[in-house]
């Protein structure tokens, strides 16, 4: 998020809450956690809660963890490193192998 998508949210904040001022050290802070969010996300959040809720949000309630890409690829290659741990894992343990298993 960048600063301007920042003040575009306060602007909200502030018009929806005209009585609740949010001192600049709170805004500091609020943009140092929110940096990482998607704007949209977050506009999202806002919007809900200024319909649904009287009292201003707090930024918990507006944070949203960035979430990480992953592939089916990627998630099949760690699926099938763990498919060979687990069975090496098995051979160890299940004692010698009898005659016909060889």
């Amino acid at each position: 998020m960048t600063k301007n998508e920042f003040r575009e949210l306060m602007n909200l904040l502030h018009l929806a809450y005209p009585a609740k001022k949010l001192p600049e050290t709170t805004m500091n802070l609020w943009f140092g956690l929110l940096r990482e969010c998607s704007f949209r996300e977050v506009k999202r959040r806002l919007d809900d809660h200024i319909r649904q809720h009287k009292y201003i949000p707090g930024v918990s309630q507006l944070y949203m963890s960035p979430e990480t890409e992953t592939t089916v690829l990627d998630m099949l290659r760690e699926w099938e490193k763990e498919g060979v741990a687990r069975l090496e894992h098995i051979e160890r343990w299940s004692g010698p192998k009898k005659p016909w298993e060889r």
